[in-house]
């Protein structure tokens, strides 16, 4: 298969699998109208891209494709962060002995896929953005597909230390947000209803996570409190297409991480907040983990199913933006933070974080996070943010590294973000080579 135009060797890697996931993306369409008779036809010719009714295809590979590096980053970044504890092999679905230890080293081959993924849903995206503008697609597509590109850019901006573009050289990694903004922008002019809102979402927290605070909380402030929006997983097919934490946690064939020795464990029996649930029972994991050996498998139940969706963005992460902004003196204080914070907590049943100080405003502020955002993909890029502007407030124990496994954390360190890795060190000439 050939395309006209000059493209990088990732580009080029690309193009066919992109065809693939066009395809797929008409299948699961098919599926969702509970038409179980499909049968998938297999690449298509890079020309058919081009045509207007292949467009509904290449918008649904764009979610698969975020779908997928959202599964691996999502896992990944959930032990590194400590918002679950492995209790199992380091195989398939376990987590390996360095992200048991807390470490993203530019050497480990492991994290090849993670890269692999999320750059690929950002040039699915990209590029199938590029096709539906020379082919004049709706603009309610169009709005659809500058959606995805932001939510790909954002997740790469939060979770890299670095960005590369399309074969570039190493550059800060707010270049991924810069792009993630101006997407979201494209996605909120262009869109409508849902579209729209989930693009306002998305901007405020790139915004957020820019340290525009007045601009963020504006676009948050847009934003209804009950609104969401997913990500889809599926039952079927391949296990890319199942949601990875809860398939890594299911009683069979894994049981690979637990609750036990987490922040969720003491704060979930104090509290019974149902938004970070968990089943206690009697059975260990799967396999002795380097720390402790056997440890107790409690699972996680904020994803029940392996077709349970993942939050993009939702009503009350936007009430936490406008609480930061806030906390940054930004149109209030913190006493009005600890307001917004108090009446998340108050919808959900639970009783009132209480603050007397700026500092304790702060602390209610990043366990607040942890709970809204628990198992999203979220909480390592949120843990790199208030390290970088040194921030007030206190963490808990059981999420930074600690001395004693038994008592406290297992990490020996705590890497806040994902490095370019081997794949493209090795296959870019404008990236160093870490030495293994």
């Amino acid at each position: 298969m050939t395309n006209t135009r000059m493209i990088s060797g990732m580009e080029r890697a690309s193009v066919n699998t992109l065809s693939k996931l066009a395809v797929y993306g008409v299948t699961m369409l098919a599926l969702a109208s509970c038409d179980t008779n499909v049968t998938n036809p297999g690449p298509v010719q890079d020309e058919f891209l081009d045509r207007e009714e292949a467009y509904p295809a290449v918008v649904s590979g764009m979610g698969r494709a975020l779908a997928q590096a959202t599964n691996w980053i999502g896992y990944t970044s959930a032990a590194v962060a400590r918002e679950i504890h492995p209790s199992g092999s380091t195989g398939s679905f376990g987590i390996t002995v360095f992200w048991q230890n807390g470490v993203l080293d530019a050497t480990d081959r492991d994290l090849n896929v993670h890269w692999n993924e999320a750059q690929r849903a950002r040039w699915f995206a990209e590029d199938g953005i590029r096709r539906m503008e020379e082919g004049g697609a709706s603009t309610a597509l169009l709005s659809e597909a500058y959606l995805w590109a932001g939510y790909a850019n954002r997740l790469l901006g939060e979770t890299y230390c670095e960005a590369v573009i399309d074969g570039g050289a190493p550059e800060a990694s707010t270049v991924f947000l810069d792009r993630a903004e101006g997407w979201f922008t494209k996605a909120a002019q262009a869109g409508s209803g849902d579209v729209a809102t989930a693009a306002m979402a998305g901007r405020a927290s790139v915004l957020a996570d820019l340290g525009q605070w007045a601009a963020a909380a504006a676009d948050a402030a847009t934003v209804a409190d009950g609104f969401k929006h997913v990500l889809p997983y599926f039952e079927l097919g391949e296990n890319d297409q199942r949601n990875r934490i809860q398939y890594a946690s299911y009683a069979e064939p894994y049981k690979a991480h637990t609750q036990w020795n987490t922040w969720v464990d003491a704060y979930y029996r104090a509290t019974a907040d149902p938004r970070v649930p968990f089943m206690e029972t009697t059975e260990v994991g799967d396999a002795a983990i380097g720390c402790c050996g056997r440890v107790a498998w409690w699972p996680q139940q904020k994803y029940p199913e392996t077709d349970s969706p993942i939050n993009l963005s939702s009503g009350a992460e936007m009430r936490l933006i406008q609480a930061e902004a806030y906390l940054n003196n930004v149109g209030g204080d913190w006493t009005d933070a600890m307001t917004v914070i108090n009446a998340l907590r108050a919808a959900a049943g639970v009783p009132d974080a209480v603050a007397t100080t700026a500092d304790e405003a702060w602390t209610a502020l990043k366990r607040e996070r942890a709970i809204v955002l628990w198992l999203e993909a979220r909480r390592l890029p949120d843990l790199r943010r208030w390290e970088a502007n040194a921030t007030p407030g206190d963490l808990d124990p059981l999420e930074v590294p600690g001395a004693d496994p038994l008592t406290g954390s297992h990490l020996v360190q705590q890497d806040k973000c994902f490095p370019i890795p081997p794949s493209e060190q090795e296959t870019n000439p404008n990236v160093p080579v870490v030495p293994g």
